[in-house]
């Protein structure tokens, strides 16, 4: 399966933290905290078994503006936060057009932009993964720090919680797509079998992420959703075998019954994936028709005869008609006989247009 490279969506989320937050606001004075100054601080508070971490710190030179440093310093915190994810998410899948992509520290920002900001902006919510910012204004020496981090543990559970969500919508719209195939309602279940498999399609989004975080977790989610996948893949074959349909009814014109519209609406039916039932009890649904020859006229040379059709189409499982339909086709030549099979014949083409569009046959 072809694997898709996006940036922690944790990272784009932590833009709506407001600047100054957690342990130091910008301008309090007093002793400079660990994290700000102290590697081994910060690698033995924050280790990166447990957590994501990215740091960053400048100077604010004469005639700069104090809220625009913190800003670009808070930034840069978060981009390497990012690349430290992405790194690890691309040493997981081996996707070698992201691998290189990220070689550049440089230019990771501007190619996770180009490349991965669709996915990233419909990605992006407050609540993602409890992205924490802490920002420290060092009064004496003038010089900002910025410490962005996110524990892998909540990273894994928000991912987790939002592929389990998405597979619990598959399976609910795969047992909405049985409960309509059920009542032969096979458009309405076609319908929810697309969304089901729209739903785990959604899952693949977070896959990666979550295999760099939580790899155990990540193998049982995607074992779970490969087996709903192949349960929506059965059910949409027993649903795509052809129903059987039973073709009955009485066709009179000038008097005498005749065979046009019948044998003609059974061919249609065969052409478009219906099945002919050879008996009533061996069906699924039956069609009933009635065709008559309702009224004639001429203009000269010309005839024209006029087939009033009655239908109805009956679920035998329910034994209920689901469909009733009303129509009359008219036919012309140079005399009334052949006029007359012109308008029967044209009969069973209106009644299997009338039935693709106002029934669930052969869907």
């Amino acid at each position: 399966m072809k694997k898709t490279i996006v940036v922690l969506t944790a990272i784009i989320a932590m833009a709506a933290l407001p600047y100054g937050v957690a342990f130091g606001q910008v301008g309090q004075a007093g002793k400079v905290p660990s994290w700000a100054v102290d590697d081994g601080w910060r690698n033995a508070h924050y280790p990166p078994s447990e957590w994501f971490v990215g740091y960053s710190s400048d100077v604010v030179r004469a005639g700069a503006k104090l809220s625009d440093v913190q800003k670009r310093v808070e930034t840069e915190a978060k981009q390497k936060l990012a690349e430290g994810i992405t790194v690890r998410i691309v040493s997981e899948t081996k996707t070698k057009t992201s691998s290189v992509q990220v070689k550049d520290g440089k230019n990771l920002n501007e190619s996770i932009k180009k490349n991965y900001g669709q996915d990233i902006v419909s990605y992006t919510n407050a609540e993602i993964a409890k992205v924490e910012l802490e920002t420290y204004h060092d009064q004496p020496n003038n010089k900002i720090y910025a410490l962005a981090k996110v524990k892998k543990s909540d990273l894994a559970a928000y991912y987790a919680s939002f592929i389990e969500r998405s597979q619990q919508q598959a399976e609910n719209n795969l047992k909405l797509a049985k409960q309509f195939g059920e009542s032969d309602r096979k458009r309405s279940a076609q319908e929810n079998i697309a969304e089901a498999y729209k739903n785990l399609g959604e899952c693949g989004k977070y896959t990666d992420q979550l295999n760099a975080v939580d790899a155990a977790t990540a193998k049982r989610l995607e074992d779970k959703g490969a087996a709903i996948k192949s349960d929506i893949a059965a059910y949409e074959t027993l649903l795509n075998e052809s129903a059987s349909i039973f073709v009955g009814g009485r066709e009179v014109l000038k008097g005498e019954e005749v065979s046009y519209v019948i044998p003609g609406i059974q061919a249609l039916l065969s052409e478009h994936g219906c099945r002919i039932a050879d008996r009533r009890d061996e069906s699924n649904f039956i069609l009933t028709v009635d065709v008559k020859d309702s009224q004639k006229s001429a203009a000269g040379p010309f005839f024209y005869v006029y087939a009033s059709v009655k239908a109805d189409v009956r679920n035998v499982k329910t034994d209920k008609i689901d469909s009733k339909l009303n129509f009359t086709s008219k036919g012309g030549d140079m005399n009334e006989e052949a006029a007359g099979r012109v308008a029967f014949k044209e009969a069973a083409n209106e009644l299997w247009k009338q039935i693709r569009e106002k029934t669930e046959l052969c869907k």
